[in-house]
């Protein structure tokens, strides 16, 4: 479970800027022995490559390049100031690690997905989106097909996934063109709503975070750190947290420190409660319920 937990949370990320940057290295900080958390670097290159679709729509992060197959639903809340939006995301991808995309030196930049049928959530049909690699290469941006994947998103309306059924279940269904049908129901987790302290500011060197949640005792609670690129207001991921559902965490003043304040405007923190179920799909697969709280956070 432990890595799948790296794999999932919060799925590509924003378009990054055209003008070519100077080069960011995203270093592991370190953290003191009774800090009680898990960091894991998401992304140690953001340069070399750029995405499609911000992981505050979808609800999907992964360390780079994914190579797992994944069915999840999402209630997702985005948070700036005193506002307070929903979106109920669901999404399947099914990866093929023997369809394999490189750059022109060689370095992979993601593995293709299959189509291999129509899939719906709670008896809604999911579209069929191309996944869209974007990555730089000798200061331009390029672009290639890895295949599809399926996405329903809904920020309104009457039906079964908006409000998102929290401490319920979601049904997805697989009608592939070959072999038999696949069906399952997804647990959800309870809700999760986040908040963030800050004290100090960064020019006088004493930045202090703490974040708080709502209890709910059903796991470890997963936090990805962001920033928010100046150029088009994209989330980019950098940082995974794993933490035990106790409420509150102080985050470790080496991350503040390490954190590419002079590339990125702003930071986001995506508070998440997941619920994996037995994948009885495919050995090797994921399929979770998630509750996620993402907040955009201005720096002092």
């Amino acid at each position: 479970m432990k890595k799948y937990i790296i794999h999932i949370l919060l799925l590509t990320f924003g378009l990054m800027s055209c003008d070519k940057p100077l080069p960011t290295e995203i270093i592991k900080p370190d953290i003191p022995d009774d800090a009680n958390v898990d960091i894991e670097v998401l992304s140690p290159e953001p340069d070399l490559f750029t995405y499609d679709i911000g992981y505050d729509t979808l609800g999907f992060v992964s360390a780079f390049p994914p190579d797992i197959s994944v069915i999840t639903v999402s209630g997702i809340k985005n948070s700036y100031n005193n506002l307070t939006f929903k979106r109920t995301t669901a999404f399947a991808v099914f990866i093929d690690t023997s369809l394999r995309f490189e750059r022109e030196d060689e370095r992979v930049i993601g593995f293709g997905s299959r189509l291999i049928g129509e899939t719906s959530f709670n008896n809604i049909k999911s579209w069929v989106i191309p996944r869209t690699k974007k990555y730089r290469w000798k200061g331009e941006i390029l672009d290639t097909l890895l295949g599809f994947s399926h996405l329903l998103t809904f920020n309104r309306g009457n039906n079964s996934l908006f409000p998102f059924p929290y401490e319920s279940s979601v049904k997805f269904k697989l009608n592939p063109f070959v072999g038999n049908n696949f069906e399952i129901d997804i647990p959800t987790p309870t809700e999760i709503t986040g908040k963030i302290n800050a004290s100090g500011s960064l020019k006088n060197r004493d930045l202090k975070i703490e974040l708080e949640w709502n209890v709910a005792n059903e796991g470890n609670i997963v936090i990805v750190v962001g920033g928010i690129n100046p150029n088009d207001n994209a989330p980019y991921p950098l940082y995974k947290i794993r933490v035990r559902d106790g409420g509150k965490i102080k985050i470790p003043r080496t991350l503040m420190e390490t954190f590419p304040f002079d590339r990125f405007k702003q930071i986001m923190f995506s508070f998440s409660r997941q619920k994996f179920v037995h994948n009885q799909f495919e050995s090797g697969n994921i399929i979770v319920a998630q509750s996620i709280h993402n907040i955009k956070f201005n720096v002092p």
